[in-house]
């Protein structure tokens, strides 16, 4: 058994754990969690993570939850994989973190209004897509501002910000989120997906949907 286990969900937000994984180059076993069928509310996933999400990864013995949290700690514990820029100054440190805590806790919950919007409401979700699109617009505008003319989200330099933004807006689009709108986000998109790393973890994700009978969601795809 690997010291390394990454429980996922092949399309989910893990894929953001999993590919600063395959950056950093740390040999690890993943185990998909079938969330259709409810296997993240099992008594066997809850006794190791009681919030039933994904993504959650066992270091050791010892396991981490929440993609921000895993994401930092990663980049404090492998440093010389860049997953977030270096900091010159003690202020500098803080960004990276800042960042990872908007994309889960500000522009995730937007994403999934838009992709799963009847888990936001007893009634018609139509409501809450449109509140989704509406929020989401001016969000998505800011990040191709930043992105414009071949930029990463922090300028000359990848980072696991792009992968996390990657995974918001080409969810978003998986739940009717016209990407046409803004091209930058197009052209990032084809860069994030063209880094080895990105390809190692679609195909271990998709490897996954294979092995475990996984069936995504109406409208979603790898």
């Amino acid at each position: 058994m690997s010291d390394v286990i990454l429980f996922h969900a092949p399309g989910a937000c893990s894929r953001v754990t999993m590919n600063a994984l395959e950056e950093i180059g740390l040999r690890y076993e993943d185990r998909a969690i079938n969330l259709g069928a409810g296997q993240q509310r099992s008594p066997e996933y809850l006794a190791l993570n009681p919030k039933g999400k994904v993504p959650a990864l066992v270091l050791g013995g010892r396991t981490l939850t929440e993609n921000a949290a895993i994401l930092y700690f990663l980049h404090s514990r492998h440093p010389e994989a860049r997953l977030l820029p270096d900091a010159v100054t003690t202020a500098d440190s803080n960004v990276g973190l800042e960042d990872l805590v908007w994309c889960s806790s500000t522009v995730h919950p937007m994403v999934r209004q838009v992709r799963m919007p009847v888990r936001f409401t007893d009634g018609e979700p139509s409501g809450v897509r449109a509140h989704g699109l509406k929020h989401l617009a001016p969000v998505l505008s800011q990040i191709a501002g930043r992105i414009a003319g071949g930029r990463w989200w922090y300028g000359d330099d990848w980072s696991i910000l792009d992968v996390y933004l990657y995974w918001a807006y080409s969810t978003a689009a998986s739940g009717g989120l016209e990407l046409s709108a803004w091209p930058e986000l197009i052209n990032h998109a084809a860069r994030v997906r063209g880094r080895p790393s990105f390809e190692r973890a679609l195909l271990r994700e998709q490897a996954a949907v294979q092995s475990a009978g996984i069936r995504l969601p109406p409208g979603a795809t790898l």
